[in-house]
């Protein structure tokens, strides 16, 4: 397609380099990349409205790009945009402002949010005088340089270091220690836990990765309810048991127990490590490890 050519451009030797480097960069503001492509364009002969429509703008940013160029050359073309403004340096203290607004909690500045987005950050710090002017973009790399992501969450437990806790947990790390021992003297150390209301999901075929596409999985699916899950660790070997349960209850939960007594009652005896479920301190429970003559 033909179209009417600006004014000649003609690029200063020292210029040429340093507009090729801007074109190139995936760093430097929109505007600044453009403006070097304008530029470049122009001065290589190409038609106003080709590079209109290669660089996604009207032919009159292209004439203004060229008339900024010829007018103040590379500080007017690249620093001056009228739109943008003239890119900030955000100092050392600035950067370790902005880190210290982002450890804080949103309330603390009164907003009620539960984390920060960049763009809260940028907004934040305009309004607590750190910067007269910031994008979210700045923000994330600011971040990013000391690895922090506000916006992430885990979770976790606080330990309670109490009398009991101490108990049991010398008595866990006990058995985990001496598991090969005690396994070569006929007793296993086995850890159980459930995992309930697994959903059971029937999908079509997955298909494989092969070069140039990613393995894809077919999105719609049949429900076929849920299935509780009971397993069993044997330490020593690392071997895991698994138990269907129909309903997650100390009678489903004592059934298992009996059945694993059954597949192993070669052994002297299980060391067995649960956590505090109801099932697990149900009184029927209770009543079957008094009543199975210190086997558990």
């Amino acid at each position: 397609m033909r179209g009417r050519k600006p004014h000649p451009v003609t690029i200063a030797d020292a210029d040429a380099p340093i507009l090729q480097a801007v074109a190139r960069s995936r760093r430097l503001a929109w505007f600044q990349v453009q403006h070097a492509r304008i530029v470049l364009a122009v001065a290589g002969g190409e038609p106003i409205q080709t590079i209109a429509a290669r660089l996604e703008c009207d032919r009159a940013t292209v004439w203004r790009v060229c008339r900024r160029y010829q007018r103040g050359g590379l500080q007017e073309l690249l620093l001056d945009d009228p739109h943008v403004g003239r890119p900030q340096e955000i100092s050392p203290l600035q950067r370790a402002q902005i880190v210290e607004l982002a450890c804080l909690e949103p309330i603390a500045e009164g907003l009620h949010l539960t984390h920060w987005t960049s763009k809260d950050l940028a907004r934040q710090a305009v309004a607590d005088g750190i910067v007269a002017a910031i994008s979210p973009r700045t923000v994330q790399r600011i971040l990013h340089d000391v690895d922090w992501q506000p916006h992430r969450t885990r979770y976790w437990r606080t330990t309670r270091l109490d009398a009991l806790f101490k108990e049991r947990a010398e008595k866990v790390l006990w058995c985990y220690g001496h598991a090969d021992r005690l396994a070569r003297q006929g007793f296993w150390i086995v850890a159980v836990d459930e995992m309930p209301n697994l959903q059971v999901l029937e999908r079509s075929p997955i298909r494989r990765a092969i070069p140039g596409f990613i393995e894809q999985q077919e999105f719609e699916y049949t429900r076929h309810g849920t299935v509780n899950l009971l397993l069993f660790l044997i330490v020593h070997t690392g071997r895991m048991e698994i138990a269907v349960e129909a309903t997650k209850d100390a009678e489903h939960y004592l059934r298992e127990l009996k059945a694993f007594r059954r597949r192993h009652r070669g052994l002297k005896g299980v060391f067995l490590i649960q956590d505090g479920d109801p099932s697990h301190t149900a009184g029927d429970t209770a009543a079957y490890w008094s009543g199975c003559r210190g086997w558990w």
